[in-house]
């Protein structure tokens, strides 16, 4: 396996679990408002489209490096949206530390996924 892949993988899992905020979803009680309960199926969502995106990354298919830019997006715009309107139930804390490392990790596999998508670009006009 070649590493550009392997890290889209590692990088774009660790993105989809950071996101999820599984401790948040685990330890708080269930007594949600239908808000919190839309936000938490939100992030379940990017959750699994992180986890598609790392199957589509080791099949070496375009579309995982695609839906794996379009969850770190996502997940950008959420923590966006979290600080400045505020979602339901979760905190604003503009540099909460695993926020802070999800952006950081975010960036870097959209760096990593837009080399890759270009390699591939640049390899299937030379045929």
């Amino acid at each position: 396996m070649k590493k550009p892949k392997i890290i889209g993988i590692i990088l774009i899992v660790i993105t989809g679990l950071l996101n999820f905020h599984i401790p948040h979803f685990l330890i708080e009680p269930n007594d949600l408002s239908s808000a919190s309960r839309i936000l938490e199926i939100v992030y379940l969502i990017n959750l699994l489209g992180a986890f598609g995106a790392a199957f589509g990354i080791y099949r070496d298919k375009r579309w995982g490096w695609l839906l794996g830019i379009g969850v770190s997006i996502l997940s950008a715009s959420l923590w966006l949206a979290q600080e400045t309107i505020g979602l339901p139930g979760l905190p604003q804390q503009w540099f909460e530390p695993s926020r802070i490392v999800s952006l950081v990790i975010e960036v870097i596999f959209v760096i990593v996924a837009v080399r890759q998508l270009r390699i591939k670009m640049s390899s299937n006009t030379e045929l």
